[in-house]
């Protein structure tokens, strides 16, 4: 039997409809293929989902995949994927989860779950040390994510068990709801109302195995040796500091942080949001994911007339942004409130707070009318609106139901012209970084496998004046440029999976060129830095190929019309609108696809996937290049 360090060699599949738990091992010719994780699940799930299918079907599968250094002593090894369908693009979903849980399931022993199948009844999974069960969830049904958390850890006894939940949201199919463990969340894609469709409440794992590692007191005087160049970094002191939102102010010096729905370029209620204003009036305590010298999780404690005694995650900057400046609110107490309800209910506060800035801004142009909104009266800047509209959204009731759809499909129902102010693509609601402000993020928002997505390549950071020699990138790319943006977006898209495959976080800067020696002392298998950009862009292929299948092609390699013809009449992208057609021309030219965005069989067969995909497309009676 072969002896794995780094990965576990076993795979968990769980079969609600039957209750068949069995354990696999996994492709050895997979993991050499796509590493792990990310590129693990999105193997798994083209070979066995069909994308056409309805998210909330019974065949839809969920992946809960780690990575090789899951778990061990690389700084940041604590990241956790889950992929499936997606009930909000109808394509490739997927979503990451920081914190604990990844590392307990590496060391119960897995390095992936396989969810297939629907419940009849509410269930959990339980995870222990290598066994896999499961139990009757009836009662946990309708309780919100911290309370699930707290119920499960004590009916199982062990303070030590890690648990990834839903809540009302996702038990109501809420299209963005969310998976929570922990103050941590897999936001985007709507995966948490995936794991309601199949009445699964939660997972808990517990593990006591020891991660093992080929050579760890090599590993450990790497790991010591790279530890202060991380910590040199000012990004980094930033976020040890403040948190993601402490960089609020220097995107607002771009005219990067979006304002009224993206329609304004300066306001003067960011000096109350911003990260270092909220920290030094509203902090608890610090707190770290597993293995992270950074430190970027914060905890807030207020006390407010309106709210009460509110303790919870401080906002990341994407909170902030979505449910502050996107709909004028400046409020901070509301913006700690809020999160704890979206986290609570269980659902992504950027798809939220985009879809809610739709609404007014439709509201205010007559396109919905006050018999949509069942009486509210919706306006910028009112943070007890904005509440209501949050609990609204998580029970699933009056003109919550029609917001819980997110602004695509909400849009949709509304008609009226309404779509025009939905900002998405793919259906997935733009993040919170205005593309006009840096048109590599354009590019990427673009042509992102899940939809608008900011941090499947953070291309806005070599933009910011980064450079990455290790990765070929040796000068600065400047942010209103567009030669050679084809070329930096699909690089860093490629190299971003390869972070997300190994388990690894994107905000520990750690060089490159180190992560294929941390990979090899973990595991004992050599891979060039070569050979994991060439997985990365691997994975890049799969993912695409899933979405083509599901329907999803060039035609949605789009933005919103906002970004491409209303430029900003002030702040620091004032006069800029995102030139996408010949940046996406490049990028196309760049990934070896056709002027359709079909990757070619010549490029397939480079990357060693020609005959999967065949073989794969066949089974399914596609044909995608004719």
């Amino acid at each position: 039997m072969k002896e794995w360090y780094g990965y576990t060699g076993r795979i968990a599949r769980i079969d609600l409809s039957d209750g068949k738990i069995s354990i696999e091992e996994v492709k050895a010719e997979y993991l050499d293929l796509v590493l792990g994780g990310v590129g693990l699940a999105s193997l798994i799930l083209f070979m066995e989902v069909n994308p056409r299918i309805d998210a909330f079907a019974p065949s839809n599968k969920l992946v809960f995949a780690v990575g090789p250094l899951t778990g061990t002593m690389v700084p940041g090894s604590s990241r956790t994927v889950v992929a499936g369908r997606s009930p909000l693009t109808l394509g490739w979903g997927e979503s990451h989860l920081g914190g604990f849980w990844g590392v307990e399931l590496k060391k119960a022993g897995f390095d992936a779950l396989i969810i297939e199948g629907r419940s009849d009844n509410p269930v959990y999974v339980y995870v222990d040390d290598g066994g896999v069960e499961l139990r009757d969830a009836s009662n946990l049904w309708g309780l919100k994510t911290s309370e699930t958390e707290k119920y499960i850890v004590s009916e199982l006894g062990d303070p030590e068990v890690k648990v990834a939940c839903i809540g009302p949201a996702g038990e109501k199919l809420v299209r963005y709801a969310s998976i929570v463990s922990g103050e941590r969340v897999a936001g985007r894609t709507g995966l948490g109302a995936v794991m309601g469709s199949k009445r699964l409440k939660a997972i808990a794992v517990r593990g006591r195995y020891q991660v093992k590692v080929r050579w760890p007191d090599k590993l450990r005087s790497m790991v010591a040796r790279l530890y202060p160049s991380i910590m040199s970094f000012p990004t980094i002191q930033i976020l040890s500091s403040y948190g993601t939102n402490g960089e609020m102010d220097s995107f607002y010096q771009y005219g990067d942080v979006p304002i009224k729905n993206f329609t304004e370029g300066e306001w003067n209620g960011i000096a109350k949001i911003e990260g270092q204003y909220m920290v030094e009036r509203y902090l608890k305590r610090h707190r770290a994911c597993f293995g992270c010298p950074v430190g970027c999780w914060k905890e807030a404690k207020v006390e407010d007339p309106r709210y009460g005694v509110v303790e919870g995650r401080m906002p990341e900057y994407e909170s902030a942004a979505s449910l502050g400046s996107l709909l004028l609110n400046d409020d901070p107490v509301s913006l700690i409130y809020m999160e704890k309800i979206c986290n609570d209910y269980g659902f992504d506060v950027i798809s939220t707070g985009v879809t809610i800035a739709w609404a007014i801004e439709c509201f205010e142009k007559g396109l919905i009318t006050i018999e949509d909104t069942g009486g509210l009266q919706l306006r910028w800047g009112d943070p007890l609106l904005i509440v209501d509209l949050l609990k609204l959204i998580g029970e699933r009731i009056g003109f919550g139901y029609i917001l819980g759809e997110g602004c695509r499909l909400a849009s949709m129902m509304i008609g009226r012209g309404s779509e025009k102010y939905a900002m998405h693509v793919k259906g997935l609601e733009i993040p919170m970084h205005d593309p006009r402000a840096f048109n590599g993020m354009g590019l990427q928002y673009a042509t992102s496998n899940r939809g608008a997505c900011h941090l499947q390549g953070l291309v806005m950071r070599i933009e910011q004046g980064e450079r990455i020699p290790d990765l070929k990138i040796y000068r600065r790319f400047y942010r209103f440029e567009i030669e050679g943006k084809g070329w930096l977006v699909a690089t860093m898209q490629d190299w971003h999976h390869v972070l997300e495959s190994l388990g690894l976080c994107k905000f520990v800067q750690i060089p490159p060129g180190h992560i294929a020696g941390f990979y090899l002392l973990v595991t004992g298998i050599e891979k060039r830095l070569s050979d994991l950009q060439k997985c990365g862009e691997r994975i890049s292929n799969i993912q695409r190929l899933f979405n083509i299948v599901a329907g999803v092609t060039s035609s949605d390699d789009i933005l919103p019309d906002r970004f491409l013809s209303e430029p900003l009449e002030k702040g620091g992208a004032k006069g800029y609108i995102v030139k996408l057609k010949p940046m996406l021309d490049e990028y196309y030219k760049c990934r070896g696809w056709n002027d359709r965005g079909i990757p070619t069989r010549e490029k397939l067969e480079e990357l060693s996937i020609l005959d999967i995909v065949e073989t794969r497309l066949k089974s399914l009676g596609v044909d995608i290049w004719s």
